[in-house]
């Protein structure tokens, strides 16, 4: 009877067309297994029901994955399009906090998905979305890793008059059993300051310097320019509306860019040059136009921009991203 039912809801969630008709299996098999826990039931059983929460919220994911962001979508992926929803509002609608945790499981292949599954039920340990997120998370590190080494930057050609680096520092996604939504890593490689005190800047005789680093790796971006044996001259701020704000601390609304030497390079204008200047937010890690429009104005020679993520006018780039 057990495997009727068992065989019964995998079929449903397979059939389900709607993220709404996986969310009610979701919540049913949730419901299921905390009864299943207090209960007192082998371990087994438990894990069953699991299986039954986990596919649901792959279906979920698949689901999620295929509607478009910030564009008009459909609640039934079978029916035509009616342009009423957003993906925001249909996941909102159907209790989706956070689709990304969905999303995480639906990434994982197949095979992997099922692999896992019966390593864990096989090892006598309990199954739960946190294990299956980590797992996917560890391939998607590997996968990164892999197309990291593709990417290898070229080596430097040649010397700069100015330099702006923001350096990948050593931060990482915290995991919690609480928020498997939070199981993740960065979307770009990272480096220790081992590493980053290794690299040697391309700097010519008399250069520019721009450090870029938050609150948290101020310390570690005045030991870096210690080493790389620079001489710090002043700090620029970009104020940012909004920012993260750590619990009983004040909100972090800006950034620096530590400005140093080496030699003695003249600035060509300094007129309304200012070391605290206001710009909008743009993608994750990603510097403003502003700062560039300045450094462009009041510097000459060869510049380039150090680990950044995009094309910037008027400098060279260098970065596996690149």
């Amino acid at each position: 009877m057990q495997l009727i039912r068992w065989e019964k809801a995998k079929q449903a969630i397979a059939e389900c067309k709607t993220i709404d008709e996986g969310k009610v299996i979701r919540d049913k098999a949730e419901a299921l297994r905390a009864y299943a826990k207090q209960a007192k039931e082998s371990l087994q059983v438990q894990n069953d029901i699991a299986e039954i929460k986990l596919r649901a919220e792959r279906r979920i994911g698949e689901f999620s994955r295929e509607l478009p962001k910030n564009e008009r979508a459909r609640t039934d992926l079978s029916a035509p399009h009616d342009g009423k929803q957003t993906k925001t509002s249909i996941l909102a609608d159907a209790g989706i906090i956070h689709p990304e945790r969905y999303e995480a499981i639906a990434s994982l292949p197949e095979a992997e998905f099922e692999k896992h599954i019966v390593e864990v039920k096989a090892s006598n340990e309990e199954l739960t979305t946190v294990g299956i997120i980590r797992k996917a998370r560890q391939l998607q590190k590997a996968e990164e890793v892999v197309n990291i080494a593709k990417n290898e930057p070229k080596e430097f050609s040649g010397l700069y008059d100015v330099i702006v680096i923001d350096p990948p520092w050593p931060m990482k996604k915290i995991e919690r059993d609480c928020h498997a939504n939070q199981v993740s890593s960065l979307d770009y490689p990272t480096m220790t300051e081992e590493e980053l005190q290794n690299f040697k800047l391309p700097s010519s005789e008399n250069c520019h310097i721009w450090l870029w680093t938050t609150h948290k790796f101020l310390p570690m971006a005045f030991r870096l320019l210690e080493t790389w044996e620079l001489k710090y001259v002043c700090c620029f701020t970009w104020h940012k509306p909004g920012g993260f704000q750590p619990y009983n601390l004040p909100q972090y609304n800006c950034e620096f860019a530590l400005y140093a030497r080496n030699g003695t390079p003249r600035f060509i204008d300094t007129k309304a040059f200012n070391v605290c200047f206001a710009a909008p937010r743009g993608k994750h890690s990603e510097k403003p136009e502003e700062f560039y429009n300045v450094i462009r104005r009041v510097t000459s020679g060869r510049r380039i921009d150090i680990f950044n993520r995009r094309e910037i006018k008027g400098f060279d780039r260098y970065g596996n991203e690149v």
